[in-house]
């Protein structure tokens, strides 16, 4: 292991004092270890200073052989998609609040000398692929960790939304929309709808309605090689938007079609501490309530 890059959220992390802690660990074994903020104290960066910020953690990725990340899961969710097109493993150290992406929490930093021993393990984790038709034409791609989430905008009221999957109809009904989960997602957004929870290392894709005017709609977990289509009904007086793991928006128009399916991509996650998926669930949800 010759490159560790180290990518702290510096709104979590105060000064940078967790980082300088793991860079000296990291540099003590001779590892080059710079570090990458994407960023600043305030929140995310701004304008030419976020994309020169993006520029230079793909520059150092090109090299790397692990990324360890500072800050919450949305942290981790940000730099998930450079690091996957890398094919760069993340460790996660959690700074934020349930951490469910995250391997490690503060108190447990000395354990990431056991990386440079090989005492480590890399989860593959399942990315899915979203694109957005209107009239024939493909307007929109991107691709997540977590979930897209076909939501309302505002002014906020239900709208109509049919999905498919492999061109066989699942859902149909009126309501706030509908979340496209992978099994990393499912402790996310979709817990909070009523989605069931899924062991992280599982392909498969998971639909939770959200608030539906019917009785029928329920939340579906579906085979990962599924490809999922969203149909946008008349929105007539309403608004529907498209977000993907929380940050990239688009309104979407009566008649669009998001089509959503498993990603060539993958997010690997490194852990150290290898508790089981069933501990970390039970530790954050009771350290939540």
């Amino acid at each position: 292991m010759k490159k560790i890059v180290i990518c702290p959220n510096p709104h979590r992390d105060r000064e940078l004092q967790m980082t300088e802690k793991i860079k000296k660990l990291i540099e003590e074994r001779g590892i080059i270890a710079p570090v990458c903020p994407l960023f600043n104290s305030e929140g995310l960066s701004e304008g030419d200073e976020q994309g020169s910020a993006k520029s230079r953690l793909e520059r150092e990725l090109l090299e790397a052989d692990m990324l360890i990340c500072l800050g919450g899961d949305g942290t981790i969710l940000h730099i998930a998609k450079p690091a996957a097109v890398f094919s760069v493993p993340i460790l996660g150290v959690n700074l934020g609040t349930l951490g469910f992406i995250s391997d490690m929490e503060q108190e447990d930093i000395g354990r990431i000398t056991d990386i440079f021993d090989g005492d480590f393990t890399v989860e593959n984790r399942m990315m899915i692929d979203v694109e957005v038709e209107r009239e024939g034409e493909t307007i929109f791609r991107d691709f997540g960790l977590n979930e897209a989430v076909i939501g309302k905008g505002a002014p906020a009221r239900p709208f109509k939304l049919l999905v498919f999957g492999d061109e066989q109809k699942i859902l149909g009904y009126s309501g706030d929309g509908v979340i496209i989960a992978t099994p990393t997602g499912s402790t996310a957004y979709s817990m909070s709808a009523g989605g069931p929870v899924v062991e992280p290392t599982a392909e498969n894709i998971v639909l939770t309605p959200i608030c539906a005017h019917s009785l029928t709609a329920v939340p579906f977990v579906i085979r990962g090689d599924r490809r999922i289509l969203a149909e946008i009904g008349n929105i007539e007086g309403r608004a529907a938007n498209l977000s993907i793991d929380g940050s990239v928006e688009m309104k979407l128009s009566y008649g669009d079609l998001v089509r959503v399916k498993k990603s060539q991509y993958s997010t690997k996650l490194v852990r150290v501490l290898n508790r089981s998926f069933y501990e970390v669930v039970n530790r954050k949800l009771k350290n939540d309530i």
